[in-house]
């Protein structure tokens, strides 16, 4: 009898040991960014992007690689917004910029032209808070941002010259296609 409450009580262990180990583990993110998924209007862009990202372990930073080419022109900046597909959102984040950024804001890096890659790591301290969708700033709209990327009602931007609203997009957290 003694056996069989052990036994289910390791049994009873193991499960939820393996129902939160998910949690506890990184978790990578990426998208492929065309012309075609850009909005309010589609762009026919020979343009495109890869972003590739890593949440870390504890949920307090986001570590990420962004690569771009064949854009109509300069690029003027790219971000994170807070959107679902074929919808505009507003900026959650930025990941370069050669414009200048909210008061505010931790300064981003500067967009090399392309073809480029550019990498970094997201805090708490990068989030901008949009109060019209919810999002707050600091450590809570953080959490909002990793909620928002496991939705996918986040996406990539990268906006160039040509077409400042943006020239190519990709959803966070696509699948491939």
């Amino acid at each position: 009898m003694k056996r069989s409450t052990v036994l289910t009580g390791v049994l009873a262990i193991m499960f939820l040991a393996m129902a939160v180990a998910p949690a506890a583990a990184q978790e990578n993110i990426s998208s492929h960014l065309v012309g075609y998924r850009e909005t309010p209007l589609t762009i026919n862009s020979n343009g495109f992007a890869d972003f590739h990202a890593t949440i870390s372990k504890d949920g307090t930073s986001i570590t990420y690689t962004e690569t771009y080419q064949d854009l109509t022109s300069t690029v003027t900046q790219s971000h994170i917004h807070f959107g679902r597909p074929a919808i505009t959102g507003g900026i959650m984040v930025f990941l370069c910029t050669n414009l200048t950024p909210p008061a505010g804001v931790p300064a981003p890096q500067a967009c090399p032209a392309a073809p480029a890659t550019i990498t970094g790591t997201l805090t708490a301290a990068d989030v901008i808070a949009l109060p019209d969708q919810g999002i707050d700033s600091g450590a809570a709209g953080f959490a909002e941002l990793i909620q928002g990327i496991r939705a996918r009602a986040t996406y990539v931007n990268v906006h160039t010259v040509n077409h400042p609203g943006g020239e190519i997009r990709g959803v966070l957290d696509e699948p491939n296609d």
